[in-house]
This record gives structure tokens, C-alpha cells and sequence, in this order.
């Protein structure tokens, strides 16, 4: 695992950047409480799915963690939390453990400045990016991922609720599909998300090529930074990720109530 430098984000830069994150990526459920995002979608991204602190907490947070553990139970989903060691309290991540929260998928928030980036938009002999609607676009990462109907369709509805600017790319050779991904613009910023390269096409540079396709798109219309999350375990993604600038801000983990919790 990369080892996370020591954090160079204000707390009003990592603010900015998990409101920017949760507002290009919607949920189907949201509420706002005490601070506090809760989300679900019934689908397989986290961050559509948990609990986002942003503001200290008024209530005892005992208590407070019992009322979301009721409201994802409403919504018949185990309690997820999106913790940072920036805006959650300390003694969060103690109190989820001491319940049997699993910690998983430590993540980077890693950000770029685009506006003179170079990027290399040269497709190879054999391959052709194709732009993707949205619809063609969101089949193209569940058959990369592997989705099963269930989990395509309710992310298919979650991606509806977006009304701004997006773009689809898949990257296709004679065998057919090799890479996808898709970029959202929102004040400024362009978002790189659900990149996906079919398995026995890593390492030939594919996502490389696909990433520089996203930024450029976003930079057109006028998006001066990127920013994306990545596993920090996700060494080839890391590696790809660094060669166009991008570098960590911040990192974030997430605490999963065991499935037990919903019976």
C-alpha cells in the first residue's frame, strides 16, 4: 500500500472536495442531518451508500449513530461511514469498530491542474475511442466490472439523476471492448469516474490513453482541476494516475456495519 504523505488539505479544501465528490456522483436516497450526508442507492458504490461527515456533531454521537443504523435498516442496507481524519471526530472511528464496523477500501482523494497539462490523445493502430450516451455508457462498465443485472440496473438509475455535463468514453479493439470511463464537469473541477480496463488488457497503457480522452473532454469545457478517488491498494491505477500529475490530498476509509445488522 502507498503510504499516504502528511495531509496538505485544509479543512475547507477537504470540504470542498467531498461536496464536489458526492454532488457527481447522486444517490436515490439522501438525507441531510445533523451535519452529517447519509446516502443509499442499493447499488455497489460506496460512496453513494454511506455516511459523509462535514460538520461537528450536536448530538451525542451514541446516539446519533443509532438513528442512521435505523434509517439504512428502513432501507434495508448494512450502515456504511466515509471517514477522514480531517472532519470526522476521533472517536468515531473507535465507537463504529467497538459496534463491529469493518474498516475497508482506504482511499485517495488525488487532485490535478489541467489547465496546461500535456496529454497525449494519439490512439494506436487497432483501437478507436468511441463517445458513449449515457446508457451505453453505464453497460459498458457493468460488463467490465462484471455486474449482475441487479446491481447495473439500480446504478443505471442512480446515474439518471445527473442533469450536468458528461461524457461516456469506451475504448474498443477488433476483440471488442478493452477500457471505459466517464468524466462529469461541475464548477471548475472535472471528475474521472468508474475506470475500468477488461482484465486481460491491463498494462498495455489503455487506461492511459482513456484517462487523457476524459481530461481533455473536461478541459474543453472549461474545467481547470480533476480530482478522483482511488483504492490506495490499487498500485497500476496509482501508477497511471501519477503520470499525468495527479497526486494525493487526502485519504479517506470506510467503516462497514456487518450484514447481521439488518435482521
Amino acid at each position: 500500500m502507498h503510504e499516504l504523505p502528511s495531509p496538505s488539505a485544509s479543512t475547507d479544501e477537504v470540504r470542498f472536495l467531498e461536496e464536489l465528490t458526492l454532488a457527481t456522483s447522486p444517490a436515490i436516497h439522501q438525507w441531510l442531518y445533523d451535519g452529517w450526508v447519509v446516502r443509499a442507492s442499493g447499488n455497489d458504490v460506496r460512496r453513494a451508500n454511506s455516511a459523509t461527515v462535514f460538520y461537528p456533531s450536536s448530538i451525542p454521537l451514541e446516539a446519533k449513530i443509532d438513528v442512521v443504523e435505523q434509517w439504512y435498516r428502513q432501507h434495508e442496507q448494512s450502515a456504511m461511514f466515509r471517514l477522514n481524519d480531517i472532519l470526522s471526530p476521533p472517536e468515531l472511528d473507535g465507537q463504529l469498530g467497538h459496534r463491529g464496523y469493518t474498516r475497508e477500501m482506504d482511499t485517495f482523494m488525488m487532485t490535478l491542474d489541467i489547465s496546461s497539462a500535456p496529454l497525449n490523445l494519439v490512439v494506436p493502430q487497432g483501437l478507436r475511442v468511441f463517445e458513449r450516451n449515457n446508457v451505453d455508457g453505464i453497460a459498458d462498465v457493468h460488463q467490465l466490472k462484471g455486474s449482475t443485472p441487479t446491481i447495473a440496473e439500480r446504478d443505471a438509475a442512480r446515474q439518471s439523476l445527473w442533469r450536468g455535463p458528461e461524457q461516456y468514453f469506451a475504448l474498443k479493439s477488433i476483440n471488442g471492448l478493452v477500457c471505459s470511463g466517464m468524466a462529469r464537469v461541475q464548477n471548475g473541477w472535472v471528475g474521472i469516474f468508474a475506470m475500468r480496463t477488461a482484465e486481460k488488457s491491463r498494462g498495455k497503457g489503455y487506461a492511459s490513453l482513456l484517462v487523457a480522452h476524459l481530461l481533455a473532454w473536461g478541459r474543453v469545457r472549461g474545467a481547470k482541476s480533476a480530482f478522483l478517488q482511488v483504492d490506495q491498494t490499487n498500485e497500476a491505477a496509482i501508477k497511471v494516475y501519477r503520470r499525468f500529475g495527479f497526486a494525493p490530498r487526502y485519504g479517506y476509509w470506510q467503516r462497514l456495519q456487518s450484514a447481521g445488522a439488518l435482521k
